[in-house]
């Protein structure tokens, strides 16, 4: 009885920290047990605070969303002008002019892009002249209307019933006017014709003009190729030119005041 009193008085002081020991442990576990669980219900309870698709890491993006709210915002109040433009009536309201770079301040105007190309002007297009010189020369000989003028080739007297142009020999010969073929023939005194019919019913008769490049019937525009130049046997003793008149019914006009238009 006295080995195990002596025992257990040696032995005691360890069994006692030994003990100790083990309730500190189990009282530390229990302590981090119960702050985890704690903090995994302070998380769960967070989350449920955060509204559905916004989301984020704390400190990081919180920037970030408000710039995104701030743009949704302004979008959808422009969506909100669109829809309130009065729709503008075809027949009725005109459309707006090319100047208009958009939708006008206050007006609720918007252009599509289709109306601002065809309101735009075409640059590209050139537009020929109502009426041109069937060659490049100056006037040798000019319209005299009822005055008599002297003929040196034929050695008289006469009026002068159209205007002469110099070119060069064989220089291509232009149509004066939009029109449509009259005729192409050979005259005695003339040589060979070509004569324009206009839209005003006028016929243009250029005299001198060699290898016909058109025929009866055709459709000319300012500036087409008739044929080029030849020669004159009643103006022969001039130099290269071709002779221009144009008759309105049975009256002869000056063909250089309807070219200066």
């Amino acid at each position: 009885m006295e080995h195990i009193r002596n025992f257990l008085r040696g032995k005691g002081f360890v069994l006692a920290l030994v003990a100790c020991i083990l309730a500190a442990a189990a009282v530390g576990v229990w302590a981090v047990r119960t702050i985890r669980n704690e903090m995994e219900q302070d998380l769960k309870n967070q989350q449920t605070e955060i509204i559905p698709g916004q989301e984020t890491a704390p400190g990081i993006d919180e920037g970030m969303e408000m710039e995104e709210d701030t743009w949704q915002q302004e979008t959808a109040d422009a969506a909100k002008n669109v829809e309130g433009v009065p729709e503008e009536d075809a027949k009725s309201s005109p459309k707006p002019s090319s100047s208009s770079s958009g939708a006008s301040s206050g007006s609720g105007t918007v252009l599509e892009p289709s109306e601002l190309q065809t309101e735009s002007p075409a640059a590209s297009v050139s537009v020929k002249p109502a009426y041109t010189q069937p060659v490049s020369g100056q006037a040798l000989a000019v319209f005299s209307g009822d005055d008599l003028v002297y003929n040196e080739t034929l050695g008289d007297w006469r009026t002068h019933n159209g205007v002469d142009y110099a070119c060069k020999e064989s220089e291509e010969v232009l149509a004066p006017v939009c029109g449509t073929v009259e005729m192409v023939t050979t005259d005695g005194n003339w040589g060979p014709v070509v004569v324009l019919k206009d839209g005003e019913g006028r016929l243009w008769r250029l005299c001198g003009v060699d290898d016909p490049a058109v025929q009866e019937g055709d459709a000319v525009t300012t500036g087409d190729k008739l044929g080029q130049a030849g020669s004159i046997p009643c103006e022969s003793v001039l130099k290269s030119h071709i002779h221009l008149e144009v008759l309105d019914g049975d009256k002869y006009l000056d063909p250089v005041s309807i070219l200066k238009g």
